[in-house]
């Protein structure tokens, strides 16, 4: 009996064991697959984390975009408001031109007549003055008119050559804008592709940093040795001579420095690297790189040298997109620890942009001129405008005068019992002269 009982215990107790190494196995197979879906989960979020830090950068250079547009509208709006100002204005100007020639046609025609009045009279005395008079008023008329012709043809080509570069700046502001993603894209594989040729030779790296960077400034639309010079000596209070690798002009007599540093040897390092240790170690090595670079050109000091006038910043040119992004990806304090230095890290996108809002500025400026020189004109024709009627009322005044001595000529020749006409009407009857032609009969009858 006992034997019967303990061979129960001892198969109930080898049951209970083979039912807890199942057991066992069963929370190792659970372990596993929690620790898969726990590995899995913090590469979802490591994921999510870059995928908000692109989106956050993205956010940024959209935001950028958009307020640029904004500025652009409202640069717009202010041109349309000043154009129609003008038009408006030259309108104007065209009625009253068209006023003035009415006048002077009026007077014109008063001419004619006065004229061929003054002819008809027998005294050479009046005929004189008014010939005299007849050729002063015309050459008054001549000069008056001749400068005012003059300015509405300048004032009107002025305000043409300036609503067509306003058409020619907003379609190509458009344009611009439309090509700057595929140009960043172009710009990244062209970079991407030299830099795996250029491999570990720094001085080459270097001077294709100075390439890429042309490239951008020649993209930007600014001009060489106009909005941006190369290598300009400068000097600082000490006398010693610097050499930024761009200096870039901005409307309102400020500057921004831009220096291209280009090292691409742990960059490269990581990018072909398959082992994970190792790529760390490159990947190290190339944030250090950057912050060497950023720490030497802070040193420098370029905004306190002589003649620049800067914005208290400068700008460190990476040529490649990629190699910015990894650093700023891997060391998030990367961007602010360079900002408190003076020094914003720019790549060939974020740099275009901002060289086109430099661009922008330029032309907004020059639309400025524009204007104000439109202006001006406008001014000038007003005041010739006013300085015309004034001389316009004097030579009416004249014209009164040169009508009243003339009918006063006119009533002693033929008015008036003792006149002229009268007396040589007398002294032709009595003696009886045949002439070849008769007093005029207007004459005649005035004195009848």
């Amino acid at each position: 009996m006992n034997l019967i009982v303990a061979a129960v215990f001892g198969c109930l107790f080898f049951f209970s064991l083979v039912l807890l190494f199942v057991f066992y196995n069963k929370i190792l197979e659970q372990k596993k697959i929690l620790n898969k879906f726990k590995s899995k989960y913090n590469e979802t979020a490591k994921r999510l984390y870059n995928a908000d830090i692109q989106k956050a950068q993205l956010g940024e250079k959209l935001s950028f975009l958009l307020d640029m547009q904004t500025k652009y509208n409202n640069i717009n709006k202010e041109f349309v408001s000043s154009k129609e100002k003008n038009q408006h204005l030259a309108t104007k100007l065209a009625e009253q031109n068209i006023f003035m020639q009415e006048k002077l046609e009026y007077i014109a025609k008063s001419e004619k007549k006065l004229k061929f009045q003054f002819e008809q009279l027998s005294s050479e005395i009046t005929k004189k003055n008014t010939a005299t008079l007849d050729e002063s008023n015309k050459k008054s008329m001549q000069n008056i008119i001749t400068p005012m012709q003059t300015e509405l043809k300048e004032f009107k080509k002025r305000v043409e050559y300036i609503y067509d570069k306003d058409s020619q700046d907003r379609a190509r502001l458009s344009f611009e804008l439309q090509s700057l993603k595929e140009l960043n894209l172009k710009m990244s594989k062209e970079a991407k592709d030299l830099t795996n040729a250029l491999k570990y030779d720094n001085k080459t790296q270097g001077s294709w940093g100075e390439v890429v960077l042309d490239k951008v400034l020649e993209s930007s639309g600014l001009r060489l040795n106009h909005e941006y010079k190369k290598q300009v000596s400068l000097k600082d209070k000490n006398s010693k001579i610097f050499l930024p690798d761009v200096v870039v002009y901005l409307p309102d007599n400020r500057h921004i420095i831009i220096d291209a540093k280009t090292s691409l040897v742990a960059y490269n390092q990581y990018i072909n690297e398959n082992d994970k240790e190792n790529k760390k170690r490159h990947l190290k090595e190339h944030i250090n790189s950057i912050k060497e670079h950023i720490k030497g050109l802070s040193s420098r000091e370029y905004e306190k040298l002589q003649e620049i006038n800067s914005l208290d910043f400068v700008f460190m040119f990476l040529p490649i997109e990629s190699a910015l992004l990894l650093a700023l990806e891997n060391d998030v304090s990367l961007f602010d620890d360079a900002f408190k230095q003076k020094i914003i890290l720019v790549s060939p996108s974020t740099l275009l942009v901002a060289l086109r809002a430099v661009e922008n500025s330029w032309r907004y400026e020059k639309q400025v001129k524009n204007i104000n020189e439109v202006y001006s004109r406008a001014e000038k024709l007003y005041d010739k405008f006013v300085g015309f009627t004034d001389d316009m009322l004097k030579i009416g005044k004249g014209l009164d005068i040169a009508k009243e001595s003339y009918d006063e000529t006119l009533k002693k020749l033929s008015s008036g019992g003792g006149n002229l006409v009268n007396q040589v009407m007398m002294l032709k009857k009595v003696s009886n002269i045949k002439s070849k032609s008769d007093i005029n009969k207007n004459l005649i009858e005035e004195n009848s």
